[in-house]
């Protein structure tokens, strides 16, 4: 408890000082706090680094270091955005962000049948929901909660739903999703989560098997809703345009279930494949996603 007031005062003492800068600096501030992070957490660096090279194997180890540090800032600068999101003037929503392509929601959201924004921890995922103001319409999150830091997560929710979200507890919300979608909403979801072993699904991402969630999918084939995958495109200090893929074809006919859900959830991960080959600094590779580094990768010249 006491440690969730003390970092929720240094956040909102953070916050007051960036407002002070100009946008430039807001900027460097968020790429040093990214180096910094880069050369003093040794761990997570030789995660990212590990991952890199699982993704890339024909990346030399210079190269696959270069992009974990480039990782690094962008993070930093993820966590300056988030901060200032809040102060975002309304009238300079539509001169920071945009849609591509234009019609992608008239095209979804008038199927009625409800909408996954499938998203992913790629580029700045935290500041997505500024999409809620672009479509003039709301936007349900799915966020897992910090459980020993309630003061401090229900601080980072408002964070969060500043940018125009709606959060709820992503904890046995099966039925709350479907009535959602039922009511034609647009629900997020993080598709590159680490699921755990014994309710995940086996599936390749970069040509290696990893247990990943079964939700999307499921609740795709359960209620026929779409499944749009969007991602932002960095254009600028909290200036993106947040990109639209086409609906993802989930197979609901034509094989055994689980042959199915492992068919569509495979789909998924090929897109986050594409995405990361075009921006390979943009996703979170601290994190742990093909589990703990083979013995081979742990050592690294920098």
């Amino acid at each position: 408890m006491i440690i969730d007031l003390i970092l929720i005062a240094l956040i909102r003492l953070m916050q007051c000082a960036l407002r002070a800068l100009p946008e430039k600096a807001r900027l460097g501030t968020g790429r040093f706090l990214g180096a910094v992070g880069y050369a003093v957490l040794k761990n997570r660096r030789n995660v990212a680094i590990s991952n890199i090279q699982r993704a890339f194997p024909d990346h030399t180890p210079g190269q696959a270091a270069g992009i974990a540090r480039n990782c690094f800032k962008n993070l930093g600068t993820n966590m300056v955005e988030l901060l200032m999101a809040p102060f975002i003037p309304e009238e300079e929503v539509s001169q920071r962000f945009s849609f591509e392509p234009e019609d992608i929601a008239a095209r979804t959201l008038g199927s009625g049948r409800g909408v996954i924004a499938l998203t992913f921890h790629f580029g700045n995922w935290e500041i997505m929901g500024i999409t809620s103001k672009l479509l003039n319409q709301p936007v349900v999150a799915l966020a897992r909660p910090l459980k020993k830091h309630t003061r401090l997560n229900a601080f980072l929710n408002r964070l969060r739903e500043s940018t125009g979200l709606t959060i709820i507890v992503n904890e046995n919300t099966a039925k709350e999703v479907l009535r959602l979608l039922k009511r034609n909403a647009i629900v997020a979801i993080l598709g590159d989560h680490r699921e755990k072993r014994s309710r995940g699904v086996f599936v390749d991402l970069f040509g290696h098997k990893v247990p990943t969630s079964k939700g999307t999918a499921m609740i795709s084939m359960k209620t026929g809703c779409l499944v749009v995958p969007c991602y932002p495109v960095r254009k600028g200090f909290l200036r993106y345009t947040i990109m639209c893929g086409e609906p993802i074809v989930m197979e609901r006919e034509g094989g055994d279930i689980e042959e199915l859900i492992e068919k569509n959830t495979r789909k998924i991960n090929a897109f986050l494949e594409d995405i990361i080959r075009q921006y390979p600094d943009e996703w979170f590779w601290v994190h742990q996603r093909w589990g703990r580094p083979n013995r081979k990768h742990r050592r690294h010249k920098l």
